[in-house]
């Protein structure tokens, strides 16, 4: 049985305001989305955060997720995690729902990462569970 964030139609839109397809050749992008401002804390750059996230490529296939799950905790600012959620998740409130679209320079590059393809553009939807 498919967990819930495995199931791309429930976060996944062709209208998340931003055609893709037309957005910055630059390969060091960031395009932040609020769905949801959140009442909280707010996230700072060095941060410790709890996330619940899906993440999925242009056309719709869900590489990973979290949600319903443990939450996935990080700090901020460091190598833990892509420099697009570093910079993306920053300003977020507890509680808050973002849309982050990452350019392959914030992201992966040129590299393959497990189902991700080379040069692959990420779409993230994440909710910010608590901030430390």
């Amino acid at each position: 049985k498919k967990k819930g964030w495995q199931t791309p139609a429930r976060y996944f839109s062709l209208e998340i305001s931003v055609l893709i397809w037309t957005i910055s050749s630059d390969l060091v992008w960031l395009y932040i989305q609020d769905l949801s401002e959140g009442a909280g804390t707010v996230a700072r750059r060095t941060s410790r955060v709890w996330i619940e996230y899906v993440g999925w490529l242009p056309d719709g296939t869900v590489f990973d997720g979290n949600v319903g799950g443990t939450p996935y905790a990080i700090r901020l600012g460091g190598n833990e995690v892509i420099r697009g959620w570093n910079q993306g998740i920053v300003g977020m409130r507890r509680g808050g729902i973002r849309r982050l679209v990452v350019r392959p320079g914030l992201a992966y590059g040129s590299s393959r990462r497990g189902d991700i393809p080379p040069g692959s553009t990420l779409i993230f939807h994440i909710k910010l569970i608590d901030v430390d």
